[in-house]
């Protein structure tokens, strides 16, 4: 029986807008994944700009500005039929990525927030995913984790986690509610 379902955030959750973006805030979007902490991340960026409060609001609004909500009442209509599952993002993202996360998806439906700069561990590393079974105390077969990059899938895979492989044009609710009814 699935007891937490964990959902990648940027390509699962949300898409990027097709905008256009500054040289600066390019090169801040790329650099979003792949830190293990916000100190890494900012240290990296002052090659871009130096000032700290202007880099940690300007983080914050290209982040904003940048993503793109897929299923608006996803978590809601997971919670109203299945209301004993929790529901997290698991995401390698720099924790700025909190305040959007709130005002996106509200924390009405939403257990937790797991984020990679705050946890010291990215994916598709194995101690992320132990991270979350240790955490909630479960074992892998309790968990589903749903994420758009193939070695994600695969690391989570490997330790006998629960996966949905998410494409562009996957409908979320339809593969999470098929994915439970098979199983729980």
């Amino acid at each position: 029986m699935i007891k937490i379902i964990a959902f990648d955030l940027v390509g699962v959750l949300v898409n990027e807008k097709d905008i256009e973006l500054t040289e600066v805030e390019d090169k801040l979007e790329r650099m979003f994944g792949p830190n293990v902490n916000d100190s890494e991340f900012l240290i990296n960026s002052r090659k871009y700009i130096d000032k700290d409060s202007v880099l940690m609001r300007t983080t914050e609004e290209l982040i904003f500005k940048l993503y793109k909500v897929r299923e608006k009442d996803l978590f809601k209509n997971i919670k109203n039929k299945y209301n004993n599952v929790k529901i997290i993002i698991a995401t390698n993202h720099v924790s700025f990525i909190r305040n959007f996360i709130g005002e996106a998806f509200g924390i009405k439906y939403l257990d937790d927030v797991i984020i990679s700069a705050e946890i010291h561990k990215i994916k598709p590393n194995l101690d992320f995913y132990e991270h979350i079974l240790n955490k909630y105390n479960i074992e892998p077969r309790e968990l589903l984790f749903l994420d758009d990059n193939k070695d994600n899938i695969n690391s989570a895979k490997s330790i006998g986690v629960n996966t949905l492989k998410v494409d562009k044009g996957t409908i979320l609710s339809e593969e999470v509610f098929k994915f439970l009814k098979e199983t729980n």
